[in-house]
């Protein structure tokens, strides 16, 4: 009894031990698989991109095309909501699989995180407030106060160093007199619609974003402007944490689902459902 008893034990021990080595040798796309979901972060105050409605739920170009990959994937969806500059610097110790939040791959951000092909891309916007009558062109914001979110590529612009692979970077000749910071655009376009100069003078944002806030009136009035033509356009992508192991798979099911969406025109028909306009590049 006691000998059978050991070799009992020892062979339960043994398949612990094969079955810790099959989870430790899984790769991200497999976890997912498993788990029968994916965990996605994105932006909750975010409109066109991801906003909550008014019922409480996330939507958005960004929430449907996240909805869309995870049906193609065979997987429930999860939305996490952390704050931008968490997700910018990597490092999730798994608490979401993958960002879907209109990211650029900037030559910083790819030290961290892994990108997908482009699902669409995004012209970079300023706007003034309505009732300026002094700044009329883009060089008048020369000394101005401007607000941009934090830790974003139109922060790294104004600041001279931002970095897009294949996308050619002309900076402005003039420089601002102060760069005002905020946790997301949507705050920076309210301290603007307050009063033209009462906190800024000018914002620097997508403009899809702008649109989006003009239209909708920004909760209670917006009275802003867009001011002359985009200075770059930036691709978008989704990122994964570069220093989780084994994601070289999910990567490139995700490529392979964003291909299919180029193929069969959902992508398309999702830009022009949230911006009313033809975002996605030609493969």
């Amino acid at each position: 009894m006691k000998k059978s008893g050991f070799i009992v034990a020892l062979l339960i021990g043994m398949m612990v031990c094969m079955a810790g080595t099959s989870v430790a040798g899984q790769t991200v796309l497999e976890e997912i698989l498993l788990a029968g979901e994916i965990k996605v972060s994105t932006d909750a105050n975010y409109a066109p991109q991801s906003y909550l409605n008014d019922k409480g739920e996330l939507e958005g170009f960004d929430i449907s095309v996240a909805k869309e990959m995870a049906k193609r994937l065979g997987v429930k969806i999860e939305f996490i909501t952390p704050d931008w500059d968490l997700i910018t610097a990597g490092k999730w110790g798994k608490r979401w699989d993958v960002s879907i939040g209109s990211m650029t791959p900037t030559a910083e951000r790819k030290q961290a995180l892994l990108f997908t092909i482009p699902y669409y891309s995004s012209p970079a916007q300023f706007a003034i407030h309505k009732k300026n009558t002094t700044i009329k062109t883009l060089s008048d914001l020369a000394g101005k106060k401007i607000g941009i979110a934090t830790e974003t590529t139109n922060e790294r612009y104004l600041q001279r160093d931002l970095k897009i692979e294949d996308v050619k970077i002309v900076y402005q000749t003039w420089k601002p007199g102060e760069l005002k910071t905020y946790p997301t655009d949507a705050n920076h376009i309210e301290d603007l619609s307050l009063g033209d100069g009462a906190r800024l003078d000018a914002v620097f944002t997508s403009r899809q974003t702008l649109a989006e806030a003009i239209q909708s009136g920004c909760g209670s009035g917006c009275p802003l402007k867009m001011l002359g033509e985009p200075p770059y356009y930036e691709p978008l992508c989704f990122a994964l944490d570069k220093s989780r192991s084994n994601s070289d798979t999910l990567l490139a099911k995700l490529n392979d689902i964003l291909k299919e969406m180029y193929a069969d025109g959902t992508l398309v028909k999702l830009s022009m459902r949230f911006y009313k306009t033809n975002l996605i590049p030609n493969l």
